[in-house]
C-alpha cells in the first residue's frame, strides 16, 4: 500500500515535470567538468550558487539540484555512474589509496565506453577521449576545493547544455538500461502486479531522515540470510520492479527535501503527508506542526498563518467543495541504520484528516496569557514542553539546552494527532514531573495538559458523556466544576494572589509557588492548611491597607473553599493534571479588567469557556 501510493504519487509528479522520468534523478551538483574537443580539461566550473542565511544574511554555497543519469547506489565494491559521479570516480583521486583511485577510474572509463561506444556524437567522442587520455590520480586546478566535495558533471566547451542533456546521449543511456534490465531476473512486480518485470535486487537510496545514514537509506532491504526465503537474494524476496522502484524513492525523496512544507520532523520521527490532488488543505496542514518562525515585523505572514490555523479549526466545513473525498496519506518513519522503519501510516480521506485536526486544535485550545501567544501551539511548540526549562525565570523559561527531550514521546504525540487516537499514555506524567521541576505554567504546557485530560474523558465515555463534555471542555475556567484537583488549583492562584497584593508592589524573593505549588499539586493536604493560614495574614494587610482587593480576593476564597470537601492526602495523575489548569485559569481569570470578568459572568448558562478575544 504505501509503495503503491507512492508510486501514484511519482507518476502524477513525473507528467507534470516536477520529477524525471525512469533513469534520471535530481542531485546536488558542485562542480561541471568542461571539456575541450579532444577530450583534455578546460576547467572545473563552480555549479553551487549562494544563498542568504540567518539575520545577517551570511552568504554559503549551495549544490545545484540538476537532473541527471541516475547515479549508482553504493553500498561496497566500486560501482561507476554515467556522466554523473564523484571526483574520485571521474578523476580517480582517492588520496592515500592508489590501488583503489586506479580501480574506480577503471570502472568509470569501462561505465562510458560501454554506454557510448555506438554513438557519434562530438560531445561522446570528448568524453571518451578524457577518460583515455586523463592521468590517474591527477587532480584538476580548482578556484576552491569544495567544488570537487559532490557530484561532477560534464559540458562540452563554449556549449551551454551538459552533455547528458544531448538527445542522442540520453538515447543511448536509455538503451543501456534496457539492456540491463533484460538481463535482470523476471517476476512479477506487487506493486503494479505486472507479470515478466524486470525486478530491482537493490533500491535507489533514500535520504533527508534526520539521524539516518548520510548517504542514504532503503525502506525496502534484505541484507542478511536469516531475512530471506526460498533462496531468493536481496530485494527479490520483495519483488519491485525498477521502474516501480525507482519511482517511489524519487517520490518519497521529494517529499524528504520540503522539509516544513511535506516533511516535519517531531523527536525521532520524520512525517511525509500527501493527497491525491493537489488541495489548499496541504499548504495548511503543516502549520499545525511546523516550528513557528514568523518575524514580530511580518504582520501579512502572521495573519495568514492565523487564518490557516482557523480554518483547520473547522475541520471538513472549512474544504472547497468536492476536496473532503480526496485521500490524505500520512507516512511516520524513524532512521534504523542503514534502514527506514515505518513508525505509521494512515491513508484516509480529507474529510477525515480534516476532522482529526481540527479536533486537535480544539484539544489544545485554552485561554492565552497574553494576546500576542498564538491561539493554537504548533506540535514542535508543544513537544518543547516535554524539556526542562531553567528553573526561576518564571513562565517565559527557554528550554535547558542539556535537555535532550524525549524523542520516542515526541514521535508518539504527532501519531495521536495524525491518527486520531489518544495522547501517549506517559505524556501526562512527564509533563507534571516538568513543572515540579522548573515552575513553569505558560500557555502551551496547561493546552497540553488540557488536551490530554479532555481527550482521555472524551475517547473513555459514553456518547452522551462525549456530547456532554464538548460543552464543558476546559478552555476557560469553569466555576461549575468540582473535581478536587480543579478547585485545588483555584485555590492555590488565589493565595498566590493574596500574597502578591500583601507584598504591596514589592519584588517578592519567592512566591509560594516558587516554593510549594509541587508538593501542593501532589500532597495538598501536607501544605493547604499552612497556605491558609499564611493567607489570613495577608489578608488582615490587606484589610487594613486595601478594602477593594480584600472583599475581592476574600469572596473569590470562599466561592472555591465553600465546594472543596477535602483537601486529601494525595492526588491521582489527573487529578494532579487538573490542578494546573485550574491554577492557570484562575490566575488569568483573576487578572483580567473587571469588565471583562463580568462578562464571562453573564455568559450564558452552558457556556462557562466563553472568553472574550
Amino acid at each position: 500500500m504505501i509503495l503503491t501510493e507512492l508510486y501514484r504519487l511519482y507518476e502524477r509528479l513525473r507528467d507534470a515535470g516536477t520529477l524525471p522520468p525512469y533513469g534520471y534523478s535530481q542531485q546536488k551538483v558542485t562542480g561541471c567538468i568542461v571539456l575541450r574537443a579532444d577530450g583534455s580539461v578546460f576547467a572545473v566550473q563552480d555549479e553551487r550558487a549562494d544563498e542568504k542565511i540567518g539575520k545577517k544574511d551570511k552568504t554559503v554555497k549551495r549544490p545545484s539540484l540538476v537532473k541527471v543519469p541516475q547515479p549508482p547506489r553504493r553500498t561496497f565494491g566500486v560501482k561507476a555512474g554515467f556522466l554523473c559521479d564523484s571526483a574520485g570516480y571521474l578523476f580517480g583521486t582517492a588520496e592515500g589509496r592508489a590501488g583503489r583511485a586506479e580501480e574506480q577510474f577503471a570502472a568509470a572509463r569501462a561505465r562510458h565506453e560501454a554506454v557510448l561506444a555506438g554513438s557519434n556524437h562530438p560531445w561522446a567522442r570528448a568524453v571518451l577521449a578524457f577518460f583515455q587520455t586523463w592521468t590517474v590520480g591527477t587532480a584538476p586546478e580548482v578556484a576552491d576545493p569544495d567544488i570537487l566535495s559532490g557530484w561532477l558533471v560534464f559540458r562540452a566547451m563554449n556549449e551551454d547544455d551538459y552533455v547528458h542533456d544531448a538527445p542522442e546521449i540520453r538515447a543511448a543511456w536509455e538503451r543501456a538500461m534496457d539492456t540491463e534490465t533484460e538481463a535482470a531476473v523476471l517476476g512479477q512486480c506487487l506493486v503494479t502486479g505486472g507479470y515478466g518485470q524486470p525486478i530491482a535486487p537493490i533500491h535507489p537510496a533514500i535520504g533527508g531522515v534526520p539521524g539516518a545514514q548520510t548517504a542514504g537509506a532503503a525502506l525496502v532491504s534484505f541484507n542478511a540470510q536469516a531475512y530471506e526465503s526460498y533462496g531468493k537474494s536481496q530485494n527479490l524476496n520483495a519483488p519491485v520492479s525498477a521502474r516501480v522502484a525507482h519511482g517511489y524513492t524519487a517520490a518519497l525523496n521529494h517529499l524528504l527535501s520540503q522539509r516544513d512544507k511535506r516533511h516535519l520532523v517531531i523527536g525521532e520521527v520524520s512525517v511525509v503527508f500527501w493527497t491525491d490532488r493537489p488541495t489548499q488543505f496541504e499548504d495548511d496542514a503543516v502549520l499545525v506542526a511546523a516550528r513557528p518562525d514568523i518575524p514580530p515585523e511580518d504582520e501579512t505572514r502572521a495573519r495568514a498563518v492565523k487564518e490557516a490555523l482557523e480554518r483547520l479549526a473547522q475541520g471538513r466545513a472549512a474544504l472547497a467543495p468536492g476536496e473532503a473525498g480526496a485521500r490524505f496519506f500520512v507516512l511516520g518513519l524513524s532512521p534504523n541504520a542503514a534502514r527506514l522503519a515505518v513508525r505509521f501510516w494512515s491513508s484516509d480521506s480529507l474529510g477525515v484528516m480534516a476532522d482529526r485536526l481540527a479536533r486537535h486544535l480544539s484539544d489544545i485550545d485554552l485561554v492565552r496569557q497574553w494576546e500576542w501567544q498564538p491561539r493554537y501551539p504548533s506540535l514542535w511548540a508543544l513537544a518543547m514542553e516535554t524539556k526542562t526549562k531553567y528553573r526561576g525565570d518564571g513562565d517565559n523559561a527557554k528550554p535547558d539546552p542539556n535537555d535532550k527531550g524525549l524523542a520516542k514521546l515526541n514521535g508518539d504525540l504527532l501519531r495521536a494527532v495524525l491518527v486520531g487516537g489518544p495522547y501517549p499514555a506517559s505524556l501526562l506524567a512527564v509533563l507534571l514531573d516538568r513543572i515540579r521541576a522548573d515552575h513553569a505554567v505558560n500557555h502551551p504546557r496547561v493546552a497540553l495538559i488540557k488536551a490530554v485530560l479532555t481527550r482521555r474523558s472524551r475517547l473513555a465515555g459514553t456518547t452522551a458523556q462525549a456530547a456532554q463534555e464538548e460543552g464543558n471542555n476546559l478552555v476557560g475556567l469553569d466555576e461549575s466544576r468540582t473535581e478536587t484537583g480543579y478547585l485545588l488549583g483555584r485555590l492555590f492562584a488565589v493565595l498566590e494572589r493574596i500574597q502578591q497584593e500583601a507584598a504591596d508592589g514589592r519584588e517578592l524573593n519567592a512566591t509560594i509557588r516558587d516554593k510549594y505549588i509541587g508538593s501542593a499539586s501532589s500532597t495538598p493536604k501536607l501544605i493547604f492548611h499552612f497556605l491558609n493560614r499564611l493567607a489570613q495574614q495577608h489578608l488582615k494587610k490587606l484589610r487594613r491597607d486595601d478594602q477593594g482587593a480584600y472583599r475581592f480576593l476574600e469572596s473569590r476564597l470562599q466561592a472555591i473553599t465553600q465546594n472543596l470537601r477535602d483537601y486529601q492526602d494525595s492526588l491521582s495523575v489527573d487529578d494532579r493534571g487538573l490542578f494546573f489548569v485550574g491554577y492557570y485559569h484562575e490566575r488569568h481569570w483573576l487578572w483580567l479588567p473587571k469588565a471583562e470578568r463580568d462578562a464571562l459572568k453573564t455568559a450564558q448558562p452552558g457556556d462557562p469557556n466563553i472568553v472574550p478575544e
